[in-house]
Protein backbone atom coordinates (compact mmCIF):
# COMPACT_ATOMS: atom_id res chain seq x y z
CA UNK A 1 0.00 0.00 0.00
CA UNK A 2 3.06 2.54 1.06
CA UNK A 3 4.35 1.43 -2.09
CA UNK A 4 1.16 2.86 -4.07
CA UNK A 5 1.36 5.67 -2.60
CA UNK A 6 4.67 6.82 -3.11
CA UNK A 7 4.14 5.84 -6.69
CA UNK A 8 0.71 8.54 -6.57
CA UNK A 9 2.88 11.21 -5.41
CA UNK A 10 5.94 10.92 -8.17
CA UNK A 11 3.00 10.36 -10.83
CA UNK A 12 1.08 13.57 -9.75
CA UNK A 13 4.34 15.70 -9.73
CA UNK A 14 5.40 14.69 -13.03
CA UNK A 15 4.55 16.21 -16.29
CA UNK A 16 1.77 13.75 -17.56
CA UNK A 17 -1.99 14.34 -16.71
CA UNK A 18 -2.28 12.26 -13.92
CA UNK A 19 -5.67 9.69 -14.84
CA UNK A 20 -6.24 7.06 -12.12
CA UNK A 21 -5.74 6.83 -8.60
CA UNK A 22 -3.16 3.51 -9.11
CA UNK A 23 -0.98 3.67 -11.92
CA UNK A 24 -0.59 0.19 -13.93
CA UNK A 25 3.17 -0.29 -13.48
CA UNK A 26 5.50 2.06 -11.48
CA UNK A 27 6.54 3.69 -14.33
CA UNK A 28 2.82 4.39 -16.24
CA UNK A 29 1.58 7.37 -14.96
CA UNK A 30 -1.37 8.32 -17.01
CA UNK A 31 -3.67 5.73 -17.28
CA UNK A 32 -7.54 6.67 -18.83
CA UNK A 33 -10.03 5.95 -17.09
CA UNK A 34 -12.07 2.50 -16.40
CA UNK A 35 -13.82 1.72 -19.80
CA UNK A 36 -16.98 1.47 -18.07
CA UNK A 37 -16.94 4.49 -16.32
CA UNK A 38 -15.50 6.18 -19.41
CA UNK A 39 -18.75 5.56 -21.42
CA UNK A 40 -21.21 6.46 -18.77
CA UNK A 41 -19.00 9.85 -18.99
CA UNK A 42 -19.24 10.09 -22.36
CA UNK A 43 -22.87 8.98 -22.87
CA UNK A 44 -23.78 11.60 -20.34
CA UNK A 45 -21.62 14.59 -21.99
CA UNK A 46 -23.12 13.52 -25.30
CA UNK A 47 -27.07 13.57 -23.53
CA UNK A 48 -25.90 17.28 -22.03
CA UNK A 49 -24.96 18.62 -25.27
CA UNK A 50 -27.85 17.09 -27.71
CA UNK A 51 -30.29 17.88 -24.09
CA UNK A 52 -31.41 14.39 -24.79
CA UNK A 53 -33.08 13.15 -21.80
CA UNK A 54 -33.95 9.16 -22.27
CA UNK A 55 -29.55 9.18 -23.32
CA UNK A 56 -29.39 10.84 -19.83
CA UNK A 57 -31.61 8.32 -17.95
CA UNK A 58 -29.97 4.99 -19.70
CA UNK A 59 -28.72 3.24 -17.59
CA UNK A 60 -29.26 5.07 -14.28
CA UNK A 61 -30.38 3.84 -10.86
CA UNK A 62 -33.88 4.64 -10.48
CA UNK A 63 -33.48 7.69 -7.72
CA UNK A 64 -31.06 9.27 -10.62
CA UNK A 65 -33.50 8.43 -13.34
CA UNK A 66 -36.61 10.24 -11.10
CA UNK A 67 -34.31 13.01 -9.97
CA UNK A 68 -35.73 15.22 -12.46
CA UNK A 69 -38.17 15.67 -14.88
CA UNK A 70 -37.37 15.50 -18.60
CA UNK A 71 -38.23 19.24 -18.61
CA UNK A 72 -36.03 20.15 -15.53
CA UNK A 73 -33.07 18.22 -17.41
CA UNK A 74 -33.50 20.31 -20.95
CA UNK A 75 -33.46 23.55 -18.45
CA UNK A 76 -30.26 22.48 -16.76
CA UNK A 77 -28.69 21.58 -19.86
CA UNK A 78 -29.62 24.78 -21.48
CA UNK A 79 -28.04 26.50 -18.84
CA UNK A 80 -25.53 24.12 -18.42
CA UNK A 81 -25.08 25.16 -22.14
CA UNK A 82 -24.57 28.76 -21.50
CA UNK A 83 -22.52 28.95 -18.73
CA UNK A 84 -19.62 26.91 -20.22
CA UNK A 85 -20.43 26.66 -23.88
CA UNK A 86 -20.41 23.06 -24.75
CA UNK A 87 -21.61 23.36 -28.19
CA UNK A 88 -18.07 24.89 -28.89
CA UNK A 89 -14.81 22.68 -28.70
CA UNK A 90 -14.15 21.16 -25.01
CA UNK A 91 -12.10 18.38 -24.09
CA UNK A 92 -12.37 15.90 -21.16
CA UNK A 93 -9.64 14.19 -19.04
CA UNK A 94 -10.12 11.40 -16.19
CA UNK A 95 -8.40 12.72 -13.28
CA UNK A 96 -9.00 9.95 -10.43
CA UNK A 97 -11.56 7.41 -8.84
CA UNK A 98 -12.96 7.97 -5.40
CA UNK A 99 -14.59 4.75 -3.54
CA UNK A 100 -17.20 6.33 -0.44
CA UNK A 101 -18.47 3.32 0.84
CA UNK A 102 -21.21 1.44 -1.69
CA UNK A 103 -20.71 4.34 -4.24
CA UNK A 104 -17.25 5.26 -6.56
CA UNK A 105 -17.19 8.27 -8.54
CA UNK A 106 -14.86 8.92 -11.13
CA UNK A 107 -13.74 12.79 -11.48
CA UNK A 108 -12.77 14.47 -15.19
CA UNK A 109 -11.46 17.73 -15.59
CA UNK A 110 -13.31 20.30 -18.96
CA UNK A 111 -11.48 22.49 -20.08
CA UNK A 112 -13.62 24.99 -22.72
CA UNK A 113 -12.28 26.39 -25.81
CA UNK A 114 -12.03 30.09 -23.91
CA UNK A 115 -9.38 27.83 -21.20
CA UNK A 116 -12.25 27.79 -18.24
CA UNK A 117 -11.99 24.34 -16.60
CA UNK A 118 -14.64 22.63 -14.47
CA UNK A 119 -14.91 19.53 -12.70
CA UNK A 120 -17.62 16.70 -13.30
CA UNK A 121 -18.01 13.92 -11.04
CA UNK A 122 -20.38 10.69 -12.20
CA UNK A 123 -21.38 8.98 -9.05
CA UNK A 124 -21.95 5.12 -9.93
CA UNK A 125 -23.59 2.73 -7.41
CA UNK A 126 -22.81 -0.71 -9.33
CA UNK A 127 -22.56 -0.26 -12.88
CA UNK A 128 -25.58 2.29 -12.58
CA UNK A 129 -25.39 6.13 -12.41
CA UNK A 130 -26.35 7.92 -9.60
CA UNK A 131 -25.02 10.89 -9.26
CA UNK A 132 -23.85 13.85 -11.85
CA UNK A 133 -22.08 16.94 -10.28
CA UNK A 134 -20.50 19.99 -12.08
CA UNK A 135 -17.86 21.32 -9.25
Amino acid sequence: MLKRALLIVLCSTSPFIFQSAWAASSGDCSISAHDHSQKQFDRLMTALVHKDFNLWTENADTQFTTAASAQSFKEMATRLDEKLDLQKHWTANYVTNLNEGKYRSGIWRLTMANGQQVLIQVTFIGSKVAGFHVL
